[in-house]
């Protein structure tokens, strides 16, 4: 959603790697979200809560 809203391709919002790696450790706050590989701080501020909000929604 973040993509077409942005009109720009998905991987630039994040790798499909750091996509896997947020799945799989599942991060619960931004603390643990900014120490996965490809969440820099830029991202993290721009795109780290709506992450965090979509795993609390399938959690």
């Amino acid at each position: 959603e973040r993509a077409v809203e942005q009109r720009v391709p998905p991987y630039v919002i994040f790798q499909d790697k750091t996509l896997v790696e947020i799945a799989l450790q599942e991060p619960r706050g931004l603390d643990q979200l900014a120490v996965i590989p490809g969440v820099g701080a830029g991202k993290l501020d721009r795109y780290g809560p709506a992450v965090l909000e979509a795993l609390e929604a399938v959690a």
